[in-house]
């Protein structure tokens, strides 16, 4: 499943995967081989997804990588993402989620950081114990959780990031904060995970120069 906007042009999705990666480097949402994204293919159980490192100022379609929902490499000549984990984990427990984006931006980390947050049942993933950041219903209910530190790459934070997702509502959207990390956005395309990333960072920048000017 699409957003509407895919359908109705019928894009190519690997060139708006390149379009978005090289949106969030320019805007200063990742460094130069920072973050990761990914999109599934025709064939569900395969997604495609940005290579391990490669500068993000100079990617091409021709660089993602193929891979199955175990973390298989089927068509590419780069190594994927280290963070292969929490992206085929994501896919396994969310059947209406189609794409992910992964990136550092600072506000929004910088306000979660400094935010109250609470436990959940779940060991390691808390949700906002203040007024959301945005309170929108269609970013789906519990978004934002917000997800304690794992190792980068590593099956701890795949496995806590597959359990966080399923614990946000069924609606094809979604955001986790993975703390001293990164932000991770879910939607039916890249340009809905990457609208989510970017009205978080739009927001996170007033509420902090707003606390910062004092304002009541």
């Amino acid at each position: 499943m699409l957003c509407d906007i895919c359908k109705k042009y019928n894009v190519s999705l690997k060139k708006e995967l390149i379009f978005v990666v090289r949106s969030f480097f320019l805007n200063g949402f990742v460094s130069v081989g920072g973050g990761n994204h990914s999109f599934r293919s025709e064939n569900p159980t395969q997604i495609w997804i940005t290579p391990s490192g490669y500068p993000r100022s100079h990617i091409q379609e021709k660089d993602l990588v193929l891979i199955d929902l175990n973390g298989n490499v089927l068509k590419g000549n780069l190594r994927p993402t280290i963070e292969v984990p929490f992206h085929t984990s994501i896919y396994k427990n969310r059947e209406d989620i189609n794409a992910i984006c992964h990136v550092h931006s600072p506000y929004t980390l910088g306000y979660f950081l400094s935010a109250k947050i609470k436990n959940t049942e779940n060991e390691g993933i808390f949700t906002l114990d203040e007024k959301p950041i945005i309170d929108l219903k269609f970013v789906g209910k519990n978004s934002p959780l917000v997800i304690d530190y794992k190792q980068l790459g590593s099956k701890a934070l795949g496995n806590i990031v597959g359990l966080a997702s399923k614990m946000i509502s069924t609606s094809p959207f979604g955001v986790m904060i993975l703390l001293n990390h990164g932000i991770i956005a879910m939607g039916r395309c890249v340009h809905e995970a990457k609208f989510l990333i970017e009205l978080y960072e739009e927001w996170a920048k007033c509420l902090i120069i707003k606390k910062k000017l004092k304002i009541s």
